[in-house]
Parts: structure tokens; sequence; C-alpha cells
């Protein structure tokens, strides 16, 4: 039992560490995020190193919540298309370890976004207007 509470408050304190973290820092007028992500395939053998950044004009354009909300929906909504794996996993990772596999690069002003998706088969871009949402 006492072993059981240990691992109940570890994982406690790492949600609540997670929770405190800031994602968003301001730098140059623009709000930016990075966050890394590791995908593993059901095979158990098959994994890729994503790194997703975003950034957008910190005044008038967007609030810083739905700057983190943005980012946040599309990131996982791009990571969950790479695969057909529906037993596919994903892990936080606190940095890439050597060089990401894939990058998402979301880029967001007055008008509206773009995704761009660079990995082994190129770049993918996608631009959309926010009328158009």
């Amino acid at each position: 039992m006492a072993v059981l509470m240990f691992s109940l408050n570890a994982k406690s304190q790492d949600v609540q560490k997670d929770l405190l973290k800031d994602i968003v820092t301001v730098s140059n007028n623009k709000f930016v995020a990075t966050d890394f992500t590791l995908l593993k395939l059901s095979d158990g053998q098959t994994t890729f190193q994503i790194k997703s950044y975003a950034e957008a004009p910190s005044q008038g354009v967007i609030s810083r919540d739905n700057f983190v909300f943005f980012f946040t929906y599309l990131s996982m909504t791009l990571i969950e298309s790479l695969t057909e794996d529906p037993n596919a996993t994903t892990d936080d990772l606190d940095e890439i370890i050597g060089n990401p596999d894939i990058e998402i690069n979301l880029y967001m002003n007055k008008t509206g976004f773009q995704a761009e998706i660079k990995g082994p088969n190129g770049t993918n871009r996608i631009t959309q207007k926010w009328t158009d949402l």
C-alpha cells in the first residue's frame, strides 16, 4: 500500500509540474511555443520525434489563451494524422534527442494560419483563413 501511495504521489507531482510549466513565451512582440513529442507505433520498434512550433503576434490578433488552444489542438490533430496506426501512442519529451524526424510549424496572423509539416517525404503546407473555419 505504501508503494502505491508513493507511486500516486510521484505521478501527481509530475502532473502538477506539467500544469505549472508555461509553454508560451513572448519574444519580439510574438507569442512563441515549442513542444516535443515521441510518436510510437504499435510495432514497438518504430518511433518518430516531433518538434511542434508556433508563433503569432502578441498584440491585437489572438489572445494568449486562444494561441495555446490552437497550438495544442492543431499540433495534436496533425500528429494524429501522421499515422494510420490506431494503436500508436505519444509521449512528451523535455527535448529532442538529436534531430527531429518531423517538424510541425504553425504561423498565425490576423488573416489566418499556416501549418507547415516537414518530414522525410518533403514539406507540406496548409493555409486557412479564420473566416473559413
